[in-house]
């Protein structure tokens, strides 16, 4: 299996993982500590670019980069 993919996977599985922990009744340390910091809008939008938006980017292109590299074998 090409090491793109692999990325890809691990990449959607964080995703999955944050918005399930973003979605849940109880908060997590890093969530609460953001809208401390932040602000509760300013928090959660950090909180969500950094642990869903960005992961989800990264998913996308190693996706892309893993099924161009299989075709052209």
């Amino acid at each position: 299996m090409d090491a793109d993919l692999v990325k890809a996977m691990f990449a959607t599985y964080v995703v999955g993982v944050s918005l399930i922990r973003l979605l849940d009744e109880n908060e997590y340390f890093r969530l609460t500590a953001m809208k401390k910091i932040w602000g509760r809008s300013r928090g959660l939008m950090l909180h969500f670019l950094t642990n869903v938006a960005l992961p989800m980017i990264f998913a996308l292109i190693f996706f892309c980069r893993g099924l161009i590299s299989m075709s052209t074998f």
